[in-house]
């Protein structure tokens, strides 16, 4: 389409939702329990929603990454990530197969669109989301979903590494703190693709030739 930049055609790109789970942004989820303040994530849900309808009109291809872990994923270095050594370890608090956790918060799959499962921030490790979009043609990912600066930023990243073009929509992603979420913004407009709004891209999207 010579009316639309390549980055948002239609014809080429894909909404990727990250982690929009009860437990990530609820606030009667395991983060919000733990202390962590969802109320970006619960403001930003309407906002997504609206945009994965504009990209399903203008026949944008949507993909879907959940989060689940068990035990068969929760090794010693990932539960130990932040700590010093497995003595420091999490326990499993977010998203465990079949609880309300780990379902859809905001928004949700319809049958045209795909669902990735992930177990690590990035959304291409051990998972056949590159399989998913080469094999429909995609070469630009729109990044939106929760957390900013942790799952959707390290998504992006291994995007840009598996020579995907990428950009941030920066009013459907969000975090548990402002700051956080502005870093993460002002970090991938600088090195890695380009920040888009949902208005900018609604706009585009509704005035391009079907």
């Amino acid at each position: 389409m010579d009316s639309i930049p390549f980055r948002y055609d239609p014809q080429r790109c894909a909404l990727v939702v990250i982690d929009m789970q009860n437990d990530f942004c609820s606030p009667d989820g395991a983060l919000a329990r733990c202390g962590f303040d969802v109320t970006a994530a619960v403001a930003m849900a309407p906002r997504l929603a609206g945009l994965i309808a504009s990209a399903r009109a203008a026949g944008v291809q949507i993909v879907f990454v959940r989060t689940l872990h068990d035990e068969t994923t929760d090794t010693p270095q990932w539960l130990g990530r932040v700590g010093d050594g497995p003595d420091a370890a999490r326990t499993g608090l977010t998203c465990r197969p079949d609880t309300a956790g780990a379902e859809f918060y905001g928004v949700a799959p319809q049958d045209a669109d795909a669902v990735v499962v992930k177990h690590r921030f990035s959304a291409f490790v051990g998972t056949d989301l590159d399989d998913v979009l080469r094999s429909r043609n995609i070469e630009s990912l729109l990044f939106t979903g929760v957390a900013t600066e942790v799952c959707v930023e390290s998504s992006l990243r291994s995007a840009l590494f598996h020579e995907y073009w990428v950009s941030l929509v920066e009013d459907c992603a969000a975090t548990y703190s402002p700051a956080a979420h502005d870093a993460s913004v002002a970090v991938v407009a600088q090195n890695f693709g380009t920040v888009v709004t949902a208005e900018k891209l609604r706009a585009l999207w509704s005035a391009a030739p079907a």
